[in-house]
């Protein structure tokens, strides 16, 4: 038999690295076909460590709740559309927090290729290997007032597996996520790139000679010789990037190259709104529109406190009530099997006694 062909996006649980991030990315509600490719585009990010065709429309939070421990996930990522827009929610499994966010605007994949003069065409091997995370004006010194900055830098740093600089490869590295943060509307902006390496110190015909791309008025030349010759030989044809020297070989370049980042999206503005210390709920630690006293931040916390122990008082009983149903039952099979064991023992000492189901003989 052939062997079994693994979807992409599966998230391997036989994984030895247990402690790398990996995400549940859904939608719930009634949300439109835009919201839905968003979603499917954001699973992309997050590649290979998030589920691609993961269904789980009709699964509850405590669905996914009960099963992130045995596959090792460790964040739920949801879409929603409410009547003032599109919201995203970030939680962690399974004790939080949860991130509330308001989705501003946003671009999709396709939406940013339609307006790529070249786009670019990306094999397989791009979304084999996690992003580069990168973390833009999270340390500037208004940003830092923010109480709510060190979480956001600190859950967006979360959701991707860390890079071993002794370990990764140049090769391995593909994609960048950038999360900037503007410190003056207190807005995040994530932006998804791919890496593109281009050759540095040659002309503009030979560069399309290396990209496999068929320059233009190649049929004047006579030889070879008059494209190395030329006088802009030497010349940068990128305006953009800059030149790094490799330890490493990357890609087919081996010394030298310019890295340019080419985007390939989505584009999301969010605007976080509120921060919960529990998976889906829990004690409110920052509002972005309301604000409250320490009175009533003590009175809330006592009310969530209060809460919390009604629930886990329920649910002792509804166990304690499944334990004694569970004794109960087992205690009737057992005086159940009793009652047959010794009617059989009474059937194999007098065979012909009459029994309450007939005669002995014809009994079963």
């Amino acid at each position: 038999m052939g062997k079994s062909k693994v979807m992409p996006g599966t998230v391997d649980t036989a994984e030895a690295d247990k402690a790398t991030p990996k995400s549940i990315i859904i939608y719930r509600g009634e949300v439109g076909n835009n919201v839905r490719a968003l979603m499917h585009d954001w699973r992309a990010v997050f590649l290979p460590w998030s589920s691609r065709n993961l269904h789980g429309k009709n699964s509850s939070l405590k669905d996914f709740l009960a099963i992130a421990s045995t596959f090792s996930v460790s964040h739920l990522q949801l879409f929603t559309a409410p009547s003032h827009g599109t919201s995203i929610r970030i939680m962690r499994f399974a004790n939080g927090p949860t991130l509330y966010f308001r989705v501003l605007s946003f671009t999709l994949r396709h939406e940013i290729v339609a307006t790529q003069r070249r786009p670019m065409s990306l094999n397989q091997a791009v979304w084999e290997v996690a992003p580069i995370v990168v973390l833009n004006n999270f340390t500037h010194p208004d940003a830092r007032r923010r109480p709510e900055v060190p979480l956001l830098e600190a859950t967006f740093r979360g959701m991707f597996p860390t890079v071993n600089i002794q370990l990764v490869k140049n090769s391995d590295i593909q994609r960048v996520c950038l999360f900037h943060y503007d410190h003056v509307e207190h807005l995040v902006e994530v932006r998804h790139y791919f890496i593109n390496a281009k050759a540095v110190g040659v002309s503009k015909t030979v560069k399309k000679l290396l990209e496999r791309r068929c320059p233009t008025k190649l049929g004047t030349l006579e030889s070879i010789d008059d494209v190395l010759h030329r006088e802009d030989v030497w010349s940068d044809t990128d305006g953009e990037g800059e030149e790094v020297p490799l330890a490493q070989p990357f890609r087919q370049h081996r010394e030298q190259c310019r890295i340019k980042l080419h985007e390939i999206g989505p584009r999301l503005t969010l605007q976080l709104v509120k921060v919960t210390n529990g998976f889906a709920g829990g004690e409110v630690l920052f509002h972005r529109f309301e604000s409250k006293t320490p009175t009533e931040v003590a009175e809330n916390a006592v009310k969530v406190r209060v809460r919390r122990s009604e629930k886990a008082k329920r649910k002792a009983e509804q166990d304690e009530n499944v334990r004694r149903k569970q004794n109960m039952k087992e205690e009737r099979l057992r005086a159940k099997r009793l009652r047959r064991e010794e009617t059989m023992r009474q059937q194999a000492e007098n065979p012909l006694e009459v029994v309450d189901s007939g005669y002995g003989a014809d009994a079963e």
